[in-house]
């Protein structure tokens, strides 16, 4: 079972990545998906490379990592 979800979480995660703009409903998704801090950190790797690509960070996206922060 927990193969399924890792491999979720994964695909989820590099839609996320590849995505310029990714949509709230598919980081809803992977957020209530996330199982452990490992899944949570791996999540912040991500958001923070979209933060740092970004001239004008999106307020949504900071305060995803603002509340996930207190999760690692």
């Amino acid at each position: 079972m927990a193969e399924g979800h890792d491999r979720y979480v994964e695909y989820v995660l590099e839609r996320i990545r590849d995505d310029r703009y990714p949509s709230m409903q598919l980081m809803d998704r992977v957020e209530a998906a996330l199982a452990s801090r490992e899944e949570v950190r791996a999540y912040l790797d991500v958001l923070f490379e979209k933060l740092d690509d970004s001239r004008y960070p999106s307020k949504d996206m900071m305060d995803r990592v603002a509340r996930l922060a207190y999760l690692t």
